[in-house]
């Protein structure tokens, strides 16, 4: 999880000094600890919907919640169409829009491949080569079938599972962040596990400061520290959910392609855009995609990045350079400007 040097957590507080109120919350929705500073007119409000809206995202996108919306759409593969309210049928639809991009690397049909790892769940284990081989002909974008004249899905075949935490966080903060600024909030950030969304700039006029996790050291240890200001930014690894068996790390970054966890050279990747959800797909796609994929977007104009490789290089897109101040002490690290 990124460090944030700014957080204060626990309960409500308020500070009646100024016009506006700072109020902080810290909860475990979606499967991972959020915590949330905001400050404006309304800002106690707004935590506490915030942290409704969550839970209430998880309860109708969860693949592992059986009144689900996603979970009632797995239970009628390949054997009826469903239909879902109009932001669950914008959210399929804006998915299977990146896996058309990624060419199928991001794939929101990747279910049956996580159940059968189950790396985030009880009993991770490495399967046999005929399960991996059998679960990854399962999965393919193509057959999520939306029907837009009555909001209604469906998958193709039997057995196909949609499993959206690939997306999940990023396009649950930005949506957050709308309902926060709803009741007045004019600054403040909130982090849901690996993604961090910012509004507008500290009371002091200054940005926000976040590190950038060491990849290869302690929770507390960092290699650098990157500026945000009224943006998003999501990190994918192979450090916060893996196993190791026989000496092998396998995290949980599945590649659809071969059903194994992502093995490129990448180790960590971070981007920064408006959109939470483009956010989650980029950082997953460019992490399994590898650095010398990866940075031939290293002048994109849509988002930048910040990659680390098994070599302890760091790759750092242009527009990300003057926002970013590497840590000296961080032991290995070789600073690289990708453009």
């Amino acid at each position: 999880m990124l460090l944030l040097f700014l957080a204060c957590f626990g309960f409500f507080w308020d500070s009646r000094e100024k016009e506006w109120t700072t109020s902080t919350g810290s909860a475990f929705v979606m499967d991972t600890f959020v915590d949330q500073k905001l400050s404006g007119e309304k800002s106690g409000q707004a935590v506490e919907e915030v942290n409704q809206m969550l839970a209430d995202f998880e309860n109708r996108f969860s693949a592992y919640i059986s009144s689900s919306e996603i979970a009632r759409i797995n239970q009628n593969a390949g054997l009826s169409y469903v239909q879902v309210d109009e932001e669950t049928f914008q959210l399929l639809k804006t998915a299977k829009e990146y896996c058309q991009l990624s060419q199928g690397l991001f794939d929101i049909t990747i279910g049956p491949l996580a159940d059968l790892w189950d790396i985030t769940g009880e009993d991770p284990r490495v399967p046999d080569e005929q399960a991996i081989q059998s679960a990854t002909k399962l999965v393919n974008y193509e057959d999520l079938l939306l029907r837009e004249e009555d909001h209604s899905v469906m998958l193709r075949q039997k057995g196909q599972k949609l499993n959206l935490g690939c997306i999940a966080n990023g396009a649950a903060g930005s949506l957050a962040m709308e309902t926060a600024k709803s009741y007045g909030v004019h600054s403040g950030y909130l982090s849901i596990g690996g993604n961090i969304f910012t509004i507008g700039r500290k009371e002091d006029g200054s940005a926000y400061r976040f590190g950038i996790r060491d990849p290869r050291g302690e929770a507390s240890d960092y290699i650098g520290i990157v500026e945000l200001t009224d943006t998003t930014m999501a990190t994918s690894g192979d450090y916060e959910r893996y196993f190791e068996e026989n000496g092998v790390r396998y995290h949980h970054i599945l590649n659809p392609d071969t059903g194994y966890p992502g093995d490129s050279d990448l180790i960590s990747v971070s981007v920064i855009c408006q959109d939470g959800g483009m956010a989650d797909f980029l950082s997953t796609t460019l992490f399994l995609a590898g650095s010398e994929n990866a940075m031939a977007y290293a002048d994109a104009e849509s988002f930048d990045f910040i990659l680390i490789d098994r070599e302890k290089n760091v790759y750092l897109s242009n527009g990300i350079l003057p926002y970013f101040t590497p840590n000296e002490q961080a032991e290995g690290y070789h600073f690289v400007n990708a453009s």
